[in-house]
């Protein structure tokens, strides 16, 4: 028989699982310091990993402008018996002439080097040797071989004591003459007037010819942002970016002025080239982009003095001293 509820007895509930408004809000303010956390760690390593690229980028650009730098710099006079005629005003006002570097000494800016050498080291650029006597400057060069040579390469012709600069303006594979015509060129190194060391007599059958290197290294700063190392083969061809964001560069040259083969005396400015034993080659290279809150100012290098002006950038300075093989006179 069943049992009848009565009005005063109370009906069972069963109870009902959840979470209350207090437990859903610490939940949220748990998982808001945990994704806090993660958040900023994540931030932290993507900013230290950018600025790792940055500075492996600067790091390269040093070491690949030190490496090209130093070979020129090492060959500087190599194959070059006596002082090239060269145009006025290619490296400075009144010079005429250059054996095997000129230096441009700036206080206030990067400095500038221009470097000077015959390129025959390997059997790709081969010397060769003039076939027809040369008499005067504006003969053209009957030679055994043309292999190698093109149009706008800057050559040397010597005869062991003697030694000119020319521009090849044509190759005559056929005919094995190198044409050096004036006029065409920003710089005229074919004027035959231009040519003050031009030996009596000319070149005779049988000197040498050699393509010549005659560089130049300067830093290219007409966009502030990123100075850029550039090298001027100072031929028919433009110049060359060789390292971005390489901020300065200062060279001190080592002389030897009493001719006992030791270095006494350095200096930015030397008045005599021949007597340059070693070259001190100082860069500062900075990163590609500002860094925010890294302040920082460019050091001072050479003889040019600091900056002033902290602008975000991190920097690294290379500093290496080259021995130069060629230099000149030894006594």
């Amino acid at each position: 028989m069943m049992r009848r509820q009565r009005s005063g007895d109370r009906i069972p509930r069963h109870s009902e699982a959840g979470f209350s408004l207090i437990e859903v809000m610490s939940a949220l303010v748990i998982l808001s310091i945990a994704l806090t956390a993660v958040f900023a760690t994540f931030i932290s390593q993507q900013r230290s990993f950018t600025v790792q690229n940055r500075v492996a980028e600067m790091q390269q650009n040093l070491r690949q402008a030190v490496e090209y730098m130093s070979r020129d710099i090492r060959m500087a006079g190599y194959g070059i018996p006596d002082n090239v005629a060269i145009p006025n005003n290619v490296v400075a006002a009144g010079v005429t002439s250059m054996r095997s570097l000129y230096a441009k000494d700036n206080t206030a800016r990067p400095d500038e080097i221009y470097i000077l050498y015959l390129y025959d080291m390997d059997a790709n650029q081969p010397p060769t040797a003039i076939t027809a006597a040369m008499p005067n400057a504006s003969a053209e060069l009957n030679v055994a071989s043309v292999a190698g040579y093109i149009t706008g390469d800057l050559v040397i012709i010597t005869n062991g004591t003697s030694a000119d600069l020319f521009e090849v303006t044509e190759v005559q594979s056929a005919a094995l003459k190198l044409q050096h015509n004036p006029g065409g060129s920003a710089r005229d190194y074919n004027n035959p007037g231009g040519h003050s060391t031009w030996p009596s007599g000319g070149y005779g059958t049988g000197s040498t010819l050699a393509k010549a290197r005659f560089t130049r290294f300067h830093i290219d700063s007409s966009d502030p942002v990123h100075p850029v190392l550039m090298v001027d083969r100072m031929g028919a061809l433009s110049p060359q970016p060789l390292a971005d964001d390489i901020e300065d560069m200062q060279f001190t040259y080592g002389l030897d002025t009493d001719a006992d083969g030791v270095v006494d005396t350095w200096t930015a400015a030397p008045g005599d080239p021949s007597r340059i034993r070693q070259v001190r080659l100082e860069l500062v290279a900075r990163t590609r982009l500002p860094e925010s809150g890294w302040s920082e100012v460019r050091p001072g290098i050479g003889n040019r003095p600091a900056g002033t002006t902290p602008d975000g950038y991190r920097r690294r300075t290379y500093d290496i001293v080259i021995d130069v093989r060629n230099s000149g006179v030894t006594g």
